[in-house]
This record gives structure tokens, sequence and C-alpha cells, in this order.
């Protein structure tokens, strides 16, 4: 029997020879006619074909037809999205460019997986990050683009769809994204067990970068779990001290480790319990890391914070102060040592690092917010100096935060900062990071600009509720409500009551 044709239904129809072309053969371009596609010939074989019209019309179908939990109102009628959600999301909706419109006909799943990978991240990055050197410590996953091929791991593949579908979702405000993501992240956790039980895994980069962009995934409300951020967290730590320190050569391997050791860092001071990174073996990798700018000495500095906090509680626990004058000695080092990084990186740019402006300068989050209990907002020159400001500013924050802590335990405690200092330097810096909320919420800072705001947001509504300024606790939860509206889930569901205990809500004179 003759092998079917495979041309395509032009030709076929046409009677004509096809040359099967890729992504249209030429017969149809002759004609002026746009090509239809082929059949496959293999019966288990994948043939991508242009759907776009067709995922289009299923969309709005599923809108129009709504459902029973998108309604508002008996009659089941479908609810559009809410205000506050089409001003962040659908306003703002991204504006088509060659890097960020998907081609009508794509024909490989490699080619497919990729570009919305590509789309993904270019949504995702703030745009001032393009004329910045690479930076370690920025949550930018774009170099796994360059490492995602037909052979990388299945549970890397899956990971990098789910990340890609969020972002999608989230920045569009389709729910057919959501839905897709969510079946992709549970093919992702099931790939990665397979994975984890591989004898050589512990030298599979593959692997880390599945888990790293598992864990980012947590932060999407679609598929967010209770406690997930913090399992994911702790699964590459586990994973990076079975495999031990190793150096730092290609700039995936920076980004794995930088990532890693920087939620590491954050669920230590939530945790409040020191980190294995913090070990000398640990520290020794990043002096010989390519990345020379101010920002790894900044996170040298931070890796310690977990550890001294640790020490801090079990003192106030204790009652007995043995060790008092010394953890209070070590907390203030650290305040200074902060200090002393933020004045050098200053002195380091070409512009002010920090200026004041009037909020209404903030178009996008005037829009989403009208509290005005802050009539003042922060300014930054570019992304990167707001977003290493932004982490100065919230673990400086908990360092004094908790050295106000054991002053209050210990009132005869001997400390060079006085008692009304402290207090002074803890409420201005609060305020700085709520001042710092509009220009994280503007387009130009992208989801990750947000992304930076989880901690800094809600270790200020805390530290406001336990003082009672009801009018600032308010605007955090007026901010949270405008800003988190549309699939990106700050992780707040964790033990805050624990990992928050200096704020627990008593009176803080």
């Amino acid at each position: 029997m003759a092998p079917r044709s495979t041309g395509c239904a032009n030709c076929r129809k046409r009677k004509i020879k096809c040359d099967e072309g890729r992504p249209g053969c030429k017969k149809c371009q002759i004609h002026n006619t746009p090509c239809p596609g082929y059949r496959g010939m293999k019966t288990d074989g994948l043939e991508w074909r242009d759907e776009t019209l067709a995922v289009a019309k299923r969309v709005e179908r599923g809108w129009r037809s709504g459902s029973s939990s998108s309604s508002d109102s008996d009659s089941g009628a479908p609810v559009p999205p809410t205000e506050r959600v089409r001003a962040l999301s659908l306003v703002e909706k991204p504006v088509a460019t060659e890097y960020t419109v998907i081609p009508q006909a794509i024909f490989s799943a490699a080619t497919n997986r990729s570009q919305m990978f590509d789309v993904s991240m270019r949504l995702y990055r703030p745009t001032t990050l393009d004329e910045q050197p690479k930076r370690a410590h920025i949550s930018d996953f774009s170099c796994l683009q360059k490492t995602i091929n037909s052979k990388s791991s299945p549970a890397l593949l899956a990971a990098v769809d789910t990340i890609s579908l969020l972002q999608l979702g989230v920045s569009y405000q389709d729910q057919t994204f959501f839905e897709h993501a969510r079946r992709r992240y549970g093919q992702a956790l099931t790939c990665l067990v397979v994975a984890l039980n591989k004898p050589d895994v512990l030298g599979n980069n593959d692997v880390l970068g599945a888990m790293k962009l598992l864990e980012f995934c947590e932060l999407f409300r679609p598929v967010a779990q209770q406690g997930s951020w913090i399992s994911h967290v702790n699964g590459v730590e586990n994973f990076l001290v079975q495999r031990g320190p190793v150096p730092l050569k290609t700039e995936l391997d920076n980004m794995l480790f930088f990532h890693a050791r920087h939620s590491s860092i954050l669920q230590g001071v939530l945790k409040r319990k020191g980190i294995v990174f913090a070990e000398p073996k640990w520290m020794k990798i990043t002096k010989s890391t390519e990345y020379t700018d101010s920002s790894p000495r900044l996170f040298d500095v931070l890796v310690h914070i977990p550890g001294l906090f640790e020490r801090a509680d079990n003192l106030i626990a204790s009652g007995e102060p043995t060790y008092l004058n010394g953890i209070i000695a070590d907390l203030v080092t650290a305040i200074g040592e902060l200090q002393e990084w933020e004045a050098e990186y200053h002195a380091a740019l070409k512009e002010p690092a920090i200026t004041n402006v009037d909020v209404s300068k903030f178009k996008r989050f005037s829009r989403l917010c009208d509290n005005k209990t802050f009539p003042l907002a922060v300014d930054f020159p570019d992304f990167l100096t707001g977003y290493l400001q932004s982490i100065y500013w919230l673990y400086l924050f908990t360092i004094q935060r908790t050295l106000q802590d054991v002053l209050l335990k210990y009132p005869n405690g001997k400390c060079s900062i006085l008692m009304g200092d402290l207090n002074k330097q803890i409420l201005q810096i609060a305020i700085y990071m709520c001042q710092m909320m509009p220009y994280f919420c503007e387009p130009d800072a992208s989801s990750m600009g947000r992304f930076a705001t989880f901690m800094p947001l809600v270790f200020a509504l805390k530290y406001f509720e336990a003082r009672g300024m009801e009018a600032q606790q308010d605007w955090c939860q007026d901010v949270t409500d405008a800003m988190f509206n549309d699939g990106i889930n700050p992780p707040w569901k964790l033990d805050l009551e624990k990992g928050l205990k200096p704020g627990e809500k008593k009176q803080i004179p």
C-alpha cells in the first residue's frame, strides 16, 4: 500500500506535490494562501499546529459561560475581573513586541517552551535590569533558557512550563493559563521525586534548577499550598548540603547558589534559627565568585543574622543574662556592618539612591490605592538600587527589633545605642518600607517588584499592629488588597507568630 501523503491540506486538495516546508510550504506561499499545516505520519507522533484562534475562542466561551464559583449572584451570571485586578493587570497589559508575540506557527515542543519561557521572563523582569550588569543575587531565572533543551531533566522542563504559565496567567489574567499551570505543577513534582531517587542526582543542576523554580511557583496563588514554600527551601538547602561546597564556575552555578542562600537566609529570619550557609566552608564559595559588585558582601553580612536571632531568643527565653552583653554587642556590630555597607554602596552610585517624592508620581499605585496615610513615597534611580535598598531596610529592621526586644527584657544591658534612638530608627525604617511600595508597584518594576515587597510589607504590618498604629496598619492592609489580587500570593501562611516573635502583639514604647 502506498504511504499516505503528508503534504498540506491545500496541496492534497490540488493534487500537487508539497515540499512540506516549515512553517509553511512554498506552494502556498506562491499562491498567497495561508498554509494549514500537515498531518503526522507516525501514529505515536505529535504534530504542532497553530491553534491560537481556537484557544482564544475556547477561553472566550469559558469566560462568557462562567461558573458557579465565579458568580456572586443567584442567576449564575459570569463575574468579570475586579476593577483592581483590571487596573493592575489588564490596563497595563504588556505591549506586543517582537519579543512578546508568540509566532502563529510553532512546530516544535522545544521551540514552544523556549518562546513561552522567554515571554514570561520578559514580563517578570523589570525593564531597567536590561541596562544593568548581571548580578548573582537577583531573582532572575532567564539564564535557564540557555540550558533547557530536549535532553533536559523532565522535572526541569515541567517546572519551566509551570512558571511560564503562572506568569502569563498573572500578566494576561487568563484562567486557562492557571488551570494548565496546576496540572503541570503536579507533573513537575512527580518528575522531581523520580529524579531525586537517581544515584547521580547531586551533580545534576537541572534537578536543582527545577527545585528552585518549584519553590518560586509557591508564590503564585493557583498552586500555592500552606507550608510548601518552606518545604521547597528546605529541600534545596538539603540538596546543596549533601552535594557539599563546590566552586561557582558558570552563570547557572552562581544563580542557583545565591538564590538558595537568599531563600535560606529569609527562612532563617522567619524561623529565627541559624543556617548552614553561615559556616566558614560555605562562606569561602562567595570569595571565588565572578560577581564583584557590592551585593555578595551584603549577603555575607546577612547570612549570620538568623544565628544571632536564635541566640537572642534563647537568652530571652532562659531569663539567664550570662551572655547578655555579648549578644547585645554582636547585634550592634551587625547593625554597624549593614550601615557601613549602605554608606559604601551609596557612595559608589552616580546619583542619589533615595529621593522623596509625592506619592501621586506613581500613577498605577495611586489608581489602585487611594489611602493617603503616607503622602510621600521613595523613588529610586533603577530597580537594582531599589531592590538592594529594600533588602537592607528589611534586615536592618529585623536586627533592630531583636535588639529592642533584648533591651526590653534586660533594661540594664550595656548597649551603645540609646533605647530612645533605637525606637526612632525602627519607626523610620518601618515608614521607609511602606514608602517604597509605590515604586515596586509600577509597571517598570514588573512582577519582580511586587515579589520584593512581600516581607517588608508584612513586617511593617506586624510592627504597626504591635504599636497600635491603626491608620498605618489599615494602609498596609489596603496595599496588600490592591497589589496581590491577580494571582501573586505573599507566603504569609507561614508560622508568622513564631517567625515574628519580636513583633508579637504587645505595646512597644
